[in-house]
């Protein structure tokens, strides 16, 4: 029994020795493993960014900013980089027959148009915050109205048809709500508010078989505006404009070569500038109709010689055109000295200005 303690009590200590080293070095082992995994670690490091609007490399189009793959998922077509290239800046373009669409900035053009048809797209909204629809129309070249001041009916009568998109049009729904006039002609530059609705709205143009519009006729951009955005428009405002000065053109003006199109009631609003309190009207270029030729002032509309329908069957078509500017003031110069105005309170306006 004394041989095996004596042997027992020499034999220990090196036996923990040698369990003692086998643990630091598998400690060491560990950390070492540990240090390596951290490393292989941080190169999988997870980048989000947000989905928002990017300048692509393609000229005279935005898009949005998506991964790679989701650019390529969405049938988008990759154009640059965004979100220190860890995106691509995704285009969305579409054409006729090219069904539907929910993602911001699409393009809708008449690349693929054809006479004696429509060419439309659907647009749906890419989220539920969605208010309206901004359609920017970069071109738009469609066939002119109507320009002729007779129509035969029988005999020639004292009707026409002047102003009237009989052969081409655009238009677009919203469903459970009301649809903007439709237009035709040379509208390139001009841009409509739309609400968004819940099923959906559709953009489409109907081209006669007549037509002299081409391929190339229309490029409009949708742009997607949020419930929440500063550029959101008010609600019943066909047209929004945020500017100090501008110009405001009734559709198909094309610079004063263009004939006024029927059926136009809509509302154009304007943002009210800091420290400004009033808006100055003056205009370049102003002819509308007075109903049945009356003798207004001169040759100038306002108020109750605005706006009335007209009295005589077939003539005078567009015998109710004016502009309303509700608390409108007018300075007319008076017949006494130079240098004083008076000013005409009036909200209708027609005639020539």
């Amino acid at each position: 029994m004394q041989q095996v303690k004596g042997s027992l009590s020499c034999i220990t200590p090196v036996f923990v020795w040698v369990l003692l080293l086998l643990l630091l070095a598998v400690s060491g082992l560990n950390e070492n493993i540990t240090q390596r995994a951290e490393k292989a670690l941080s190169v999988f490091t997870v980048v989000k960014f947000p989905n928002t609007a990017c300048a692509s490399s393609t000229t005279g189009r935005n898009g949005t900013c998506y991964t790679s793959s989701e650019c390529s998922a969405k049938g988008g077509t990759s154009s640059g980089s965004c979100a220190s290239s860890f995106g691509v800046c995704c285009i969305f373009e579409k054409t006729c027959g090219g069904g539907s669409s929910s993602e911001n900035s699409t393009y809708f053009t008449s690349s693929a148009l054809s006479k004696g048809s429509s060419c439309g797209l659907t647009i749906c909204k890419s989220d539920s915050t969605v208010c309206q629809l901004r359609l920017d129309f970069e071109t738009f070249v469609l066939n002119n109205p109507v320009t002729s001041t007779v129509v035969t009916i029988a005999t020639p009568v004292a009707a026409n048809r002047i102003g009237s998109c009989d052969t081409d049009s655009f238009s677009v729904t919203v469903p459970g709500g009301k649809s903007p006039p439709a237009i035709c002609g040379t509208n390139t530059g001009q841009h409509m508010y739309i609400p968004a609705s819940d099923q959906c709205n559709t953009l489409n143009g109907n081209i006669g078989s007549a037509s002299t519009a081409s391929t190339s006729a229309f490029t409009i951009k949708v742009t997607q505006v949020p419930c929440s955005s500063k550029t959101k428009a008010p609600n019943g405002c066909l047209q929004y404009f945020t500017s100090d000065t501008g110009t405001i053109e009734t559709f198909n003006y094309n610079s004063a070569a263009g004939v006024l199109l029927v059926n136009q009631g809509y509302s154009t609003c304007i943002r009210a500038g800091r420290t400004y309190c009033a808006i100055c009207y003056y205009s370049s270029s102003f002819k509308l109709s007075v109903p049945n030729a009356v003798t207004a002032s001169g040759s100038i509309g306002v108020d109750t010689n605005c706006g009335m329908a007209s009295s005589t069957i077939l003539a005078e078509i567009g015998s109710y055109d004016h502009v309303l500017i509700p608390g409108g003031q007018c300075a007319v110069p008076p017949a006494g000295p130079p240098g004083l105005t008076t000013n005409l309170l009036n909200d209708k306006y027609c005639g020539t200005q």
